[in-house]
C-alpha cells in the first residue's frame, strides 16, 4: 500500500473518529448506531449523484452526529458558484475521490495518454488501454452547512420533504420494505446464494454448507425488523471463500487468530449491512454479538492504522456485490482456492496454543494486572496489557505506563520488552513450544517498580506441544514412480511415508504459485502431520533406501561405483552403476534413475545404500547366478542393444583402470614425500597470509580455491551463507539482503561481504541458481554446532552435467558419507 500524505492521515483519523462515536452511541439507543431519523441515502447536491458505499457510510455518519436534516453534501467550489456559501467555521467531512484521468497501454507502460485523448479513441482502440486510478482526499460540507437555508428557503424546504427523515417525508413502516426484502430474497436465491425457511425463527448464515434461513414475516414485528435479518445474512454470504473469501483484516508478520478474523470480520458485516439498509431509508442496528465488540472494535481502530483503509475496501466489495446481485447480475463461486486447502492442513497440525488461551483472560484494565513473559537467556521481555500496545497511538491504560514498566525490566536486565495486547493487531499468540525456558508471571506496576502477583506454570503444555524441526523436508518418488514424503527431523533418522493423493496436489500447486512463505507453511505443516502420523504409527514408514535383497545376495556384492558418463555428441551424460559382484566376471553396468541418484545424498548411510541399490539393479544377476547383457532401452534393436553394452563394458573397464593406476600412484613413496613437501609449503605460505582472517572465512576460502567455478553455499547454524562475490551473484539472483560485515574483514583487508538465507529454504532458493547457470556447491558441517566447525563440500549441483573434479571425488569417495547433503 502506498504511504498516506499528512491529508490522507488526518481524513482517516476523522474516519476512524466518526465510525467510533457512532458504535459507541447504540449502547445508549437500543443498538441504533446509523441512520436513527430514517432519511434517505446521502447524495451530491443538487445533481443528485449517488456515492460509494463506504463513502456513504462516512457522509451519513457526518450527518446523524451533527443533527442535520438530509444527507445532501456539496463541495465548497460548487456551493459558492451557487450563492450558497458555506458558513464561517464550519468542519468539512472527508470524501475519498477517486478519478481516472491517465490511461496507459497494456502491452507498452510508456505509452499514456489523457482521459480526453483516450475518449476520442475508437471502441476497439480503446480496449488497448487501461484506466490508471488515483485517489484524492476532498472535503464535502452538508447543505445544512451552507446558507441555502437561508437564500433559498423554498428549494431548502423541498429538499428536506423528499430527502429528510422519515417524519419530515411524511412516510412510516409500510408494505414498502416487505416488498424490496422479498424481491431481493428471490433474486439472491437466483444469482448469488440458496435460501430457506427458518424452522426455529432465527436468521442465520450457514458457511460450510453456504445457504441463508430467514424466518417467515409473522416471526418480526416489523417489515424494517426483518429488513435488517436478511441484509445481515446476505451481507455475510458474500463474504465466502469462493466470493469474496472474507476472513478478516491480516495483523502484524501476516498472523491474526481465528478470534480476530472472526470480531473483524463482524464489524465489515455490521458496517456493509448499515449501508445497504442506509440506501432503503432503515435504521441500522447493532446485534447482541456485535454490542459485545465494540470495545475491541474501538481499541483496533485506534491501534491499526491500515484497518479503515481495509474495511473501506471490504464494505465497498460487499455492498457492490449484494447490488449486482439485485440487478440480476449471476454471482459465480471461484474455483476452489488452494488457501483453503492450507488453512485446513495447518488447523490439522498438532499445534497448541493453550498457554496462549489462558493468558489472554488475565489482563485486566480494573486491577491493573498484566503478563509479563520473560526469557532470561535472550534477555527479552514481552508484556501483555490489557490494552494500549501499540507506541504509535495514544490509547494507554491509567496507571500501566509502558515507559515504567519497560524502564523496571531493563533494571532486571532485559535489553528488549515488546509490548502486546490480547488480542487484535498488536494480539499474543504463540504457539506453546515457544514458552520453553521462559518465565510466566502476573504482576502488577507499583511506581517505577513491579510487583510479582503470581507465577504460572507453563510445563505441561510446553510438554504437550510436541514441536519438531526438520533440517529437510521433500517430496521424492520410489522405484514404481509413487510420490513419497521424505522427512529428515533433527537430531533424528529420516522418516519417508506415502502422503495422501491431495497433499501432493498441495505440495506441488504452492511451489508453481512462486509464493516462498506459503510454499515454506506448506511444507513444514504437511511434514509435521506425517511426522505425527509416523508416531501413531510406525508401520507407515516407507523404505526408500533398502531392497528385498536377501542378506546372503548383499553380501555378494564386494564393491559397487556410481558414475557419470562424459557427454558426448548426440549423446548426453548418463548416471551408471557398477557393481563387483563376488564369483563373476565383469558385468556390464547398469543406468541410475534421477530419483535413484538423488536417494542416494539422502540415505542416513550412503555405502550401504549404494549396496541395496545394486542389489536392485542387479537382480537378476544375483539370482540367477549369470551375468545378462541388458540393454538400458526396451525400444531398441538386438544390434543397438549389444554395442550399447559393449560401449558401456568399455566404459566401465576404463573407469576401473583409472582407479588402479590413480591407486599405484598413490602407493608411490616418493610422489607421496613430493606432494607432501609441496603442501607444506603452500599451507605455510597461505597461513601467513591469513593469520588475521577468522576460521570460518580461512575454510571458505580453502574450499573456494577447489571449486573456483563455483557458487559455495556455506552451512553457519540455521542458515547458509555466501561470501564475497559469490554473496554478490546470489543476492542478485535470489533477491536476498547483500550486506558488509562490520566486524570480519576478507583476504583483501576489505569489510566481508555476505549474503544468506535459512537453511529449510535451500530446496526453494538452489532451482532458482541452476536455472541461472550456476554451479553449486553445498558445504554442510562435520561436527556438532558448538565447536569450532570444520566443514566440507557435501555436494556439488549444477545446470548441466557434473565437472570432471565431481567425478574424481566420486571415485575417489572424497564426499563424507556422514554428511547430509542431497542432490537434484
Amino acid at each position: 500500500m502506498t504511504e498516506k500524505n499528512q491529508h490522507e492521515k488526518n481524513a482517516a483519523e476523522r474516519q476512524v473518529e466518526l465510525l467510533i462515536n457512532a458504535l459507541k452511541s447504540a449502547r445508549q439507543n437500543g443498538g441504533v448506531w446509523l441512520n436513527p431519523s430514517s432519511k434517505t441515502a446521502p447524495q451530491f447536491y443538487p445533481k443528485g449523484a449517488t456515492v460509494s458505499p463506504f463513502n456513504s457510510l462516512i457522509l451519513a455518519l457526518h450527518s446523524d452526529q451533527n443533527g442535520y436534516k438530509t444527507n445532501l453534501y456539496t463541495l465548497f467550489s460548487e456551493a459558492k458558484k451557487r450563492g450558497e456559501s458555506v458558513k464561517g467555521s464550519e468542519k468539512g467531512v472527508p470524501f475519498i475521490w477517486y478519478s481516472w484521468n491517465e490511461y496507459v497501454n497494456k502491452e507498452n507502460p510508456e505509452d499514456k495518454i489523457s482521459r480526453t485523448d483516450y475518449l476520442k479513441l475508437t471502441a476497439e482502440q480503446q480496449e488497448q488501454y487501461k484506466g490508471v486510478r488515483s485517489r484524492e482526499m476532498r472535503i464535502l460540507f452538508n447543505i445544512d452547512q451552507t446558507t441555502l437555508p437561508f437564500v433559498a428557503k423554498e428549494a431548502y424546504a423541498s429538499v428536506v420533504s423528499e430527502h429528510g427523515s422519515a417524519e419530515d417525508r411524511g412516510v412510516a413502516n409500510s408494505n414498502l420494505a416487505a416488498i424490496t426484502v422479498n424481491d431481493m430474497l428471490l433474486k439472491a436465491r437466483e444469482n448469488m446464494v440458496d435460501v430457506r425457511m427458518s424452522d426455529n425463527g432465527i436468521a442465520f448464515y450457514h458457511k460450510r454448507e453456504d445457504y441463508v434461513s430467514i424466518p417467515s414475516e409473522e416471526n418480526y414485528d416489523s417489515p424494517d425488523d426483518r429488513a435488517r435479518d436478511v441484509v445481515a445474512q446476505l451481507i455475510s454470504a458474500t463474504g465466502h471463500p469462493q466470493r469474496l473469501n472474507r476472513e478478516g483484516i491480516m495483523a502484524q508478520g501476516g498472523k491474526m487468530t481465528t478470534d480476530d478474523a472472526t470480531r473483524q470480520n463482524a464489524l465489515v458485516n455490521e458496517l456493509a449491512t448499515g449501508v445497504r439498509l442506509l440506501s432503503m431509508g432503515i435504521q441500522a442496528k447493532l446485534s447482541p454479538e456485535s454490542m459485545k465488540m465494540v470495545d475491541y472494535w474501538e481499541r483496533e481502530l485506534k491501534e491499526n492504522p491500515c484497518l479503515i483503509d481495509s474495511i473501506e475496501t471490504d464494505v465497498n466489495q460487499a455492498v457492490d456485490m449484494l447490488e449486482r446481485m439485485e440487478k440480476g447480475e449471476k454471482i459465480e463461486k471461484k474455483p476452489s482456492l488452494t488457501d483453503q486447502r492450507i488453512d485446513a492442513l495447518h488447523e490439522s497440525v498438532n499445534k497448541h496454543y493453550y498457554i496462549a488461551d489462558e493468558i489472554r483472560n488475565i489482563p485486566n484494565r480494573d486491577t491493573k494486572e498484566m503478563v509479563i513473559v520473560r526469557d532470561k537467556a535472550g534477555k527479552t521481555a514481552d508484556v501483555i496489557l490489557p490494552a494500549g500496545a501499540s507506541l504509535t497511538v495514544d490509547n494507554e491504560v491509567p496507571g500501566m505506563n509502558k515507559t515504567r514498566i519497560e524502564s523496571a525490566l531493563k533494571k532486571e536486565g532485559f535489553d528488549t520488552v515488546k509490548f502486546f495486547n490480547p488480542d487484535g493487531i498488536h494480539g499474543y499468540h504463540p504457539d506453546d513450544s515457544r514458552f520453553e525456558d521462559k518465565e510466566v508471571c502476573v504482576s502488577r506496576l507499583i511506581n517505577w517498580n513491579l510487583k510479582e502477583l503470581a507465577q504460572i506454570d507453563v510445563s505441561e503444555a510446553i510438554k504437550r506441544s510436541g514441536s519438531i524441526d526438520f533440517e529437510k523436508i521433500l517430496m521424492l518418488k520410489d522405484d514404481a514412480g509413487k510420490w513419497v514424503m521424505y522427512m529428515k527431523p533433527q537430531n533424528e533418522t529420516s522418516i519417508a511415508i506415502y502422503p495422501d493423493k491431495n497433499d501432493v496436489s498441495l505440495f506441488f500447486n504452492t511451489i508453481r504459485e512462486g509464493n516462498d512463505e506459503k510454499s515454506e507453511q506448506v511444507r513444514f505443516d504437511m511434514a509435521q502431520k506425517y511426522y505425527n502420523q509416523f508416531k501413531d504409527n510406525s508401520a507407515l514408514k516407507v523404505e526408500l533406501f533398502k531392497s528385498d535383497a536377501t542378506a546372503e545376495e548383499l553380501s555378494r556384492i564386494e564393491r559397487v561405483n556410481i558414475f557419470k558418463t562424459k557427454e558426448q555428441e548426440n549423446k548426453p551424460s548418463r548416471l551408471l552403476c557398477i557393481a563387483k559382484i563376488a564369483g563373476m566376471e565383469k558385468i556390464p553396468p547398469r543406468e541410475v534413475s534421477q530419483e535413484q541418484w538423488q536417494r542416494l545424498w539422502l540415505a542416513d548411510d550412503m555405502r550401504d545404500f549404494k549396496t541395496h541399490l545394486a542389489a536392485t539393479l542387479f537382480a537378476d544377476v544375483l539370482r540367477q547366478g549369470k551375468t545378462e547383457s541388458v540393454g538400458l532401452g526396451t525400444d531398441k534393436n538386438e544390434q543397438e542393444a549389444q554395442t550399447e553394452s559393449r560401449e558401456q563394458t568399455q566404459q566401465a573397464a576404463f573407469q576401473e583402470d583409472n582407479d588402479r593406476q590413480e591407486a599405484e600412484q598413490k602407493e608411490s613413496a616418493e610422489e607421496k614425500e613430493k606432494q607432501q613437501k609441496k603442501a607444506d609449503k603452500e599451507a605455510s605460505e597461505e597461513e601467513a597470509k591469513t593469520a588475521t582472517l577468522s576460521p570460518m572465512l580461512r575454510q571458505f576460502l580453502d574450499l573456494k580455491k577447489k571449486h573456483p567455478d563455483a557458487l559455495l553455499l556455506f552451512r553457519c547454524g540455521d542458515c547458509y551463507e555466501t561470501y564475497k562475490e559469490d554473496a554478490e551473484k546470489s543476492s542478485k539472483i535470489l533477491g536476498i539482503t547483500l550486506t558488509k560485515s562490520t566486524k570480519n574483514m576478507d583476504d583483501k583487508g576489505k569489510p566481508l561481504a555476505m549474503a544468506g538465507f535459512p537453511y529449510h529454504a535451500l530446496d526453494i532458493y538452489l532451482p532458482k541458481l541452476i536455472r541461472a547457470g550456476e554451479r553449486v556447491a553445498i558445504c554442510d558441517q562435520l561436527e556438532a554446532p558448538r565447536q569450532t566447525t570444520r566443514r566440507s563440500i557435501s555436494e556439488l549441483v549444477s545446470p548441466g552435467i557434473a565437472s570432471q573434479q565431481e567425478q574424481t571425488d566420486q571415485k575417489q569417495g572424497v564426499r563424507h558419507e556422514e554428511s547430509q547433503g542431497f542432490h537434484r
